[in-house]
């Protein structure tokens, strides 16, 4: 399949698509301040995904093929989302500026404090504001250091840190309301 579409083959690249859709979304949903707006973090990232396919390195060892991919692949994914984050706070900034009215809707929660389910917590996350969002899903849950969120977020590792702190100050503020 990582053949098919190095080579640009169009009946490949649905393979692949169908295939890793499911995780690419669960990826874009942590980063993501709705559902839809995931759905078309995803596809960008496939996008390029399939631009990038041809500098994958496949490893010698078929056994870490997939490994190696799914490490690439998630990668883009999360380095997609936090783009299309910064270029959203960009874009809000200057709308903003201008005087502009803001429309904020509120989540809706239905489901019970314990039968919380993945989706449930997906949801509660994406009310944080994109700092706390973004440094909570690479730490908690991508499993990077503070060293490593500075890098990719463009910050210190001091404000990696206090914005963990603050998400989950927040995300607790949220859960007792559930109560």
């Amino acid at each position: 399949m990582i053949g098919g579409c190095k080579l640009g083959n169009p009946t490949w690249q649905k393979a692949l698509y169908e295939q890793y859709y499911g995780f690419a979304l669960a990826v874009c949903l942590r980063y993501a301040v709705s559902e839809q707006v995931a759905l078309e973090i995803a596809n960008d990232g496939f996008v390029k995904v399939f631009r990038g396919m041809r500098e994958f390195n496949e490893p010698a060892d078929a056994l870490q093929l997939s490994k190696t991919f799914m490490s690439w692949f998630k990668k883009i994914m999360i380095n997609t989302s936090i783009n299309y984050t910064k270029s959203a706070l960009s874009k809000e900034s200057a709308r903003l500026k201008s005087g502009s009215p803001e429309d904020l809707e509120a989540d809706t929660r239905e489901s019970a404090f314990d039968e919380l389910a993945y989706r449930d917590l997906v949801r509660l996350i994406q009310q944080l504001s994109p700092a706390y969002r973004n440094t909570f899903s690479l730490y908690v849950i991508e499993g990077y250091t503070h060293d490593q969120i500075a890098s990719i977020l463009g910050i210190s590792v001091g404000a990696s840190k206090s914005n963990l702190l603050k998400a989950r100050k927040n995300l607790r503020a949220l859960l007792d309301k559930l109560k």
